[in-house]
């Protein structure tokens, strides 16, 4: 798991989340709030980092389906 630090930035598949500068907001068209919670914030770590790897097992599964 990314520490906070560590993690990249930009949004959290389609949720109305995005991660700027080593911190979380939650991002409407009008305005963007920081998560203040670091309870909140680490579970958006933690959803960050099992969403990275389950992207990279779906491009290992479709590489190695491509490459048959």
């Amino acid at each position: 798991m990314p520490s906070p630090s560590s993690a990249r930035s930009g949004p959290l598949g389609d949720a109305p989340v995005v991660r700027r500068s080593g911190e979380w907001w939650l991002t409407t068209p009008v305005l963007s709030l920081r998560v203040d919670d670091p309870l909140f914030a680490g579970d958006l770590d933690r959803f960050a980092a099992d969403l990275a790897d389950a992207q990279q097992a779906v491009a290992a599964l479709r590489s190695a389906r491509c490459g048959s």
